[in-house]
């Protein structure tokens, strides 16, 4: 009996449900699952450690010593020899003298309005601007409504009539484009054309009288006529044209010194004046286009030569001479040209005036009368390299020598310096060196920036 029982104790103890027994395998097979994703992950892991390793290595191996060698100025800095050009010029501030004209001073005072803008050519004998005061103005504004009540009186005696036609409706169409322009022209202050569009309206209003069979004679747009008339006059005392009499440039910067600086006082200019005029120049207001009376608001710049004097050191005046055409630069205008030397005016002081005649810029330089201008005295071109990787260079600076790369082997080479500034020298082969295999120095050849680490014969690391 016990022997029984303790048999069915055993059997109980290891039966378990269907449901539970299902729960331990599943927990199990996700235990070994998860297991091989961790055995996974650190052999990816593993593998990437050992990839990086292996990408710093090589980099270390690779730029380091360049870096370090970089570091410690002991790299050799390498070019090409490239074709390029310098040029050898003073700069200096120069005065304009030119021949001007002053037109008529104004009658009245008042604001100019420009018909030919500033630096524009001119014909002899035509209009260039008018000068309207400030009651020409409101006259204006007086006569544009007095132009505008005649149409309208006009407009509505035709609109009486009961007859009315396609010619009648084609009048009022020209009617209304007359009188948007004379707005136009009136804003504009165009007088010219304001007379030309109150004559067309006249013309045209009258036709439309003569078909509707009323005559233009009416008192009140005779009244009108007769305000219109008075209004104008008003203008015409109101309001002054600026003519010019001679052909040229035009220009409303009046300075004062029109008169003053003319090629006939090229001779008398001297330092010191120049001085004055440039210091003067400085402090010169711009022009309001506020023109008072008894004054020209306008001048002419005759012809196309310009003048320009320079004050500049005594020693450099003497490479001057009279006659000859120098290349210069003005930097205001950005205009690169060709002049000949006028004067050259000698002085007790240490300095000198140089008047140069060009023919090109009148119109760019009409408001100017100090400018800032580059006497360019060489420009030469070939071969062009900075003066620091020139080695040996003589006294007079006419020699030097240059280390090139021929086929990683560092080679001296001797040239002559044709000119050079603070930055780079143009060079060449010497003439002795013509002709010899392995002297001349040409177009891309590399050369060596630093050569002083280098001796000739050096085998050179690319």
């Amino acid at each position: 009996m016990n022997a029984k029982n303790a048999k069915e104790k055993t059997n109980k103890t290891i039966e378990f449900p269907v449901e539970r027994r299902k729960k331990v395998v599943n927990s199990e097979k996700q235990h070994t699952e998860n297991q091989s994703d961790a055995a996974s992950r650190k052999r990816a892991t593993a593998r990437r450690i050992t990839y990086g390793s292996v990408l710093t290595f090589l980099f270390m191996l690779l730029y380091i010593p360049s870096v370090l060698n970089w570091l410690s100025g002991n790299s050799i800095i390498q070019d090409v020899i490239r074709n390029g050009f310098i040029e050898n010029y003073s700069n200096f501030d120069a005065v304009i003298i030119r021949n001007e004209v002053l037109l008529e001073p104004s009658t009245i005072t008042g604001k100019c309005i420009a018909e030919i803008e500033e630096g524009e050519r001119t014909a002899a004998y035509s209009r260039i601007a008018t000068v309207t005061n400030d009651t020409s103005e409101d006259l204006l504004l007086e006569m544009e409504r007095l132009n505008a009540r005649i149409v309208k009186v006009q407009m509505e005696n035709a609109e009486k009539a009961d007859f009315f036609s396609e010619d009648l409706a084609k009048l009022d169409n020209e009617i209304a484009l007359e009188v948007q322009d004379m707005i136009l022209a009136c804003n504009a202050r165009d007088f010219e054309k304001m007379g030309r569009n109150r004559d067309d309206i006249f013309m045209i209003v009258e036709k439309k009288a003569e078909i509707v069979g009323k005559n233009s004679s009416d008192s009140y747009i005779e009244s009108l006529l007769i305000q219109k008339d008075i209004v104008q006059d008003e203008i015409d005392s109101n309001t002054t044209e600026v003519r010019s009499n001679v052909s040229g440039v035009v220009s409303y910067t009046i300075d004062g010194y029109e008169t003053q600086l003319t090629t006939d006082s090229l001779r008398s200019l001297t330092p010191e004046y120049l001085d004055r005029l440039i210091e003067g120049n400085m402090q010169r207001q711009a022009a309001t286009g506020k023109i008072q009376a008894g004054s020209p608001a306008a001048k002419i710049i005759k012809g196309t030569d310009t003048y320009l004097a320079a004050s500049i050191p005594k020693q450099e005046a003497m490479d001057f001479e009279e006659g000859k055409n120098i290349k210069l630069r003005v930097n205001d205008i950005g205009l690169e040209t060709n002049g000949a030397i006028e004067k050259v005016i000698t002085s007790d002081s240490d300095r000198a005036v140089v008047v140069i005649t060009i023919s090109r810029g009148t119109e760019l330089l009409s408001t100017s009368r100090v400018v800032n201008i580059d006497f360019i005295s060489t420009i030469e071109e070939g071969l062009k390299v900075p003066i620091k990787s020139l080695r040996n260079i003589s006294e007079d600076g006419s020699r030097g020598t240059i280390m090139l790369n021929k086929y990683n082997i560092a080679v001296l080479r001797n040239v002559d310096i044709v000119c050079s500034d603070e930055e780079y020298a143009i060079i060449r082969t010497p003439e002795e060196d013509y002709g010899k295999s392995g002297k001349a120095i040409n177009l891309y050849d590399t050369y060596i920036m630093n050569p002083d680490r280098l001796e000739e014969g050096d085998i050179i690391d690319r």
